[in-house]
């Protein structure tokens, strides 16, 4: 099967998998509960100017981590996961507007660093057991 052939096989699989489960943050190997429970926990926008114009800079986490999770589920499947690329990934979920204007980014870096922690850090992803 040549690379192209294999490359549609997997956008197939992608999307029928993707219909099954309502969204790509309800595939296990994104994670998808846990960096919902991450983002609510850090709250990174928050503060003044978001409550003033919670329609402009609506948090909708829910949406965040479906575009995470979609971002993720395709380096997985290619097999390059990094920690430059879940950073990367991490500061997609927010406009350069929001960045700029309502995110925290003293807990847009705890953020980070959790979501890093937990994707390549934790006791079942097989790495700092002894820890």
């Amino acid at each position: 099967m040549t690379r192209s052939a294999r490359i549609l096989v997997d956008e197939e699989m992608f999307y029928t998998m993707n219909k099954r489960l309502g969204g790509c943050s309800e595939i296990p190997a994104c994670r998808g509960p846990e960096v919902l429970s991450l983002l609510v926990e850090i709250d990174p926008i928050s503060g003044k100017v978001s409550d003033e114009y919670p329609d402009t800079y609506a948090k909708e986490y829910r949406e965040r981590v479906e575009n995470f999770s979609r971002n993720y589920i395709w380096r997985k499947i290619t097999g390059d996961i990094t920690i430059e690329f879940l950073e990367a990934a991490v500061e997609r979920m927010f406009t350069a507007d929001e960045v700029s204007g309502v995110v925290d980014l003293g807990k847009l870096k705890e953020l980070k660093h959790r979501i890093v922690q937990l994707f390549l850090y934790s006791y079942d992803a097989g790495r700092n057991r002894w820890n």
